[in-house]
């Protein structure tokens, strides 16, 4: 990954005195990947070391694969399933479901009976359980959505092959009430350290296992991450990008540039611009009583996809109101189509025969950084190079490490998120009142 901010309207003279103010979180942050046991609320930055838990999460994954596996139905929401969808879909493409390519991930993420009907009617053309695995994901293991659409799944399967619980796996904090049921039902189970909140968690279970499943290189996967705690724990400025990159928020933040931008020049790299979005929502966006006055913080991120958004959100990136800092987000690997030496169409665009869809691209690109740099609007650039399995781990723990480090600019804690109980608690009530009627 290359991390490149010629453009911040930042310089990194200015930058130095704030990275010098985080030395000692740096090296916090530097001791907690090096210990174990998962007991310090950045112990996530823990996982990818743990050698353990990768050969466990292997050896399952192997055992679980059966030759005719064909579908893996993720249920889960927010932290459960979107680090993982967001490196499937890197990989995979957006348009995995079309493409000929097995085992496919399917995300349940949600409960609507759209997205329910769609899943059971996958199953009319399998043959027998072993073309398919379901795997539950929640945390707390009280998850309302996850736990209805297990329900749902499981009461299918039953009445469709019989006996249930081989094809499910539960992955959950040790303990939780989901854990126990597992257990009572004799189903495989997987647990997350208790420590490493959901949104931090694509390093363990949570992510290792559907992917590994999925036939996502891991191991390259965990290497890369393993890189991005070295470099992102680092006490040097040119080499700690995640320290760099959350100064830079910061700065943009204090200029009154409270909408981050994740532009990301691919549809496949939509859930990238999804993940990131939790990340940073759940972690800055928190009320804080000081002697008496609640004061609010966060930055608002959004997810644009180029060239789609182009057409819909440019007038107001380059014409509305400068309150946004861009991040924009690319991969060039490839040049697979091209336009025709002899246009059907000829006339209508100038200068695109012959040319790659990718080169085409590439120039749209070009454009876009050029309109930013005329409206003196600022933006840094993250090349993904090949977008393989150790770039996007590396670039997942890159912004976790990016995100602890602006919570603790911000004087907040990242790792938790209270406000999220409110429809919570109200959902439960409402449901608890409904069963009664």
């Amino acid at each position: 990954m290359k991390f490149t901010y010629n453009h911040a309207l930042i310089s990194p003279t200015s930058l130095h005195p704030l990275i010098q103010r985080m030395s000692t979180y740096q090296k916090r942050l530097e001791q907690v990947a090096q210990a174990t046991g998962y007991v310090e609320a950045e112990s996530s930055i823990q996982l990818p070391n743990d050698e353990a838990l990768l050969e466990q999460i292997q050896e399952t994954a192997k055992r679980l694969h059966s030759p005719t596996l064909q579908y893996i139905i993720v249920i889960g929401i927010g932290g459960s399933n979107l680090g993982t969808q967001a490196v499937y879909e890197a990989i995979a493409g957006s348009m995995n479901l079309l493409v000929d390519r097995l085992p496919k991930l399917i995300f349940l993420d949600t409960v609507t009976d759209e997205k329910m009907t769609a899943v059971t009617r996958v199953f009319d053309h399998l043959t027998n359980k072993h073309d398919f695995l379901i795997i539950s994901i929640s945390k707390s293991g009280t998850t309302t959505e996850t736990v209805a659409n297990t329900e749902v799944l499981w009461t299918f399967i039953e009445e469709q092959y019989g006996n249930a619980q081989d094809r499910f796996v539960f992955i959950t904090d040790e303990g939780s009430k989901l854990w126990d049921m597992a257990e009572t039902k004799h189903a495989e189970r997987l647990s997350v350290p208790t420590q490493v909140g959901g949104r931090y968690s694509v390093f363990s279970a949570v992510g290792l296992l559907p992917l590994a499943l999925a036939g996502i290189d891991i191991k390259e996967f965990v290497h890369g991450a393993k890189q991005a705690i070295i470099q992102g724990t680092s006490d040097s400025e040119t080499e700690n990008d995640a320290l760099v990159s959350a100064c830079l928020t910061y700065v943009h933040m204090q200029q009154g540039r409270t909408i981050h931008n994740s532009f990301l020049f691919s549809p496949k790299f939509e859930g990238l611009g999804k993940w990131y979005r939790q990340l940073m929502g759940e972690s800055l966006g928190k009320e804080m009583d000081l002697d008496g006055k609640i004061v609010h913080t966060g930055i608002t991120p959004i997810v644009s996809i180029g060239s789609t958004d182009l057409h819909s959100m440019a007038q107001l990136y380059w014409g509305g109101p400068d309150d946004k800092y861009t991040n924009l987000i690319f991969s060039f690997t490839g040049a697979v189509h091209s336009v025709s030496q002899h246009p059907a169409l000829q006339g209508l665009v100038a200068n695109i025969h012959g040319t790659s869809l990718e080169s085409i691209m590439q120039a749209i690109y070009g454009g876009v950084k050029s309109a930013y740099e005329q409206k003196k609007r600022p933006y840094i650039e993250i090349d993904l190079d090949l977008a393989d399995a150790f770039e996007l781990g590396y670039y997942l723990q890159f912004r976790m490490i990016e995100m602890m480090y602006l919570g603790h600019l911000l004087n907040i804690n990242p790792f938790d998120q209270p406000a999220v109980e409110l429809y919570k608690t109200t959902t439960r009530n409402l449901l608890q009142n409904s069963t009664r009627g």
